[in-house]
Formats: structure tokens, sequence, C-alpha cells
């Protein structure tokens, strides 16, 4: 994917999308673009200085510890520290290869010196890292421990809501272990709710993750509970 592909993706889908064509352009002009590797780091947690970030391809993973979330194209990160002053507190890396355009926080931060309004359109992503963070909590919240475990499955490949690509196979790259720690349960327990989920014909498990067969109906299963 080449740079003019990848702004082209982040300018028309997620939170760029929404915003005016002259703040997307004022935005997209300023990044720098550039391809990671599977296992590369993004951000450490703790710095005190943030960037924009935009993922147009892959898969990055979200962590405290262990791991929190995946997050899927087109989403926007790295932002906390412009938005509030205070320290990254999440850890994020390269799940996938991924395709990222970043603006450092100085270049931001000159960005709405000049253009003060503009100000409001940055805070949306304090919604869409809320609306994240709900979802994260609300999975941790099912009380059935195997309802808890396909949730967290769901959310992790990108599917924890409905979308056209409902009915399509899907392959998320997570081992049992991490499952375990995402859904926060034992290695073993998961190990036993992923038999049975692949005995319902819910899931198959692989060698490097697992398919769900059809997101529609490991969700209906979370959503009858």
């Amino acid at each position: 994917m080449n740079r003019e592909q990848g702004l082209e993706i982040l300018r028309s889908g997620g939170w760029l999308s929404a915003t005016p064509a002259e703040f997307q352009e004022a935005i997209l002009s300023r990044c720098a673009w550039g391809r990671l590797e599977a296992g590369a780091p993004i951000q450490a947690g703790g710095e005190e200085a943030g960037e924009l970030i935009g993922l147009a391809r892959g898969i990055v993973a979200m962590r405290t510890m262990p791991i929190m979330h995946f997050v899927h194209p087109v989403f926007w990160f790295g932002y906390v520290p412009i938005l509030t002053g205070q320290p990254r507190r999440i850890a994020a890396s390269a799940r996938s290869p991924v395709w990222l355009a970043r603006i450092p926080q100085a270049t931001v931060r000159a960005l709405l010196a000049e253009r003060p309004e503009w100000w409001r359109h940055l805070m949306q992503l304090s919604i869409i890292y809320g609306d994240v963070s709900q979802t994260v909590a609300a999975d941790l919240l099912i009380r059935d421990s195997e309802r808890r475990c396909a949730a967290v499955l769901l959310r992790l490949g990108g599917r924890r809501f409905g979308g056209p690509d409902d009915k399509v196979p899907l392959e998320v790259s997570v081992t049992q272990n991490e499952l375990a720690g995402a859904a926060n349960l034992s290695r073993n327990s998961v190990g036993t709710m992923v038999q049975r989920l692949k005995e319902r014909a819910l899931i198959e498990p692989g060698y490097r993750g697992m398919t769900i067969r059809s997101p529609a109906a490991l969700r209906a299963f979370v959503d009858r509970g």
C-alpha cells in the first residue's frame, strides 16, 4: 500500500471522514507514512509526548497486561497526551504488518494554535476512545464466563457488533492464553470453553488462532444469555 492509497483510506473512513475537508487535508498533509512488521512496538506507555496515529491497514494490539484490545482499520490512537497533557497509559504494538500515518504532538499543537476552532474536531476522538473503553468494560462484566469468552473473541476480531461481513468466517490471531488474559479467565477454563464452542460449530481452533465460523451466530450466543 502506498502513501496515497493509505491516506485515502484514512480520509474516507473513521473519525477523519466526519470532519471538514480543510481539516482532513491539514492533518493528512502533515503525516509521516510507513509500514511496520508484526511485533514492532508503536508506543510503550508512559510517554509524556503523544502522536496522532492513524491505522489504515493491519491490526494493532493495545496492551495493559495482558492484552486488552485489538484495533482494526480505520482507527486513530496515541493522542491522549495531546488532549489531556497526561502520559500515555497503554502500550501498542503491531499484531500484523501495519500501515500507519503519524503526526508528532508538536506538529498537531502548532496546527491547533493556528486554528484553535479545530480543537473540537480533535476532541471527538475522546468520544471514540470512551466507546471502546465502555465496550471492553461491558464484556468483562458478563457473568457467564463462556459468553464472556465469546464476547471478547468477537471484540478482538473486530466483530463485536453487527456488520456487512457477519456471515463470513473470520480468523482471529489470538492464542488461548491471550484470550484467557483478555477475558480475565484461567487458561484451563478457556481451553474447555473453546472446545465447547467448537462442538457448537461456532468456532474452529487453529495453530495460530481461532476461526469464528459465523460472527452473527457467535454474537447471538453471547446476546441470548
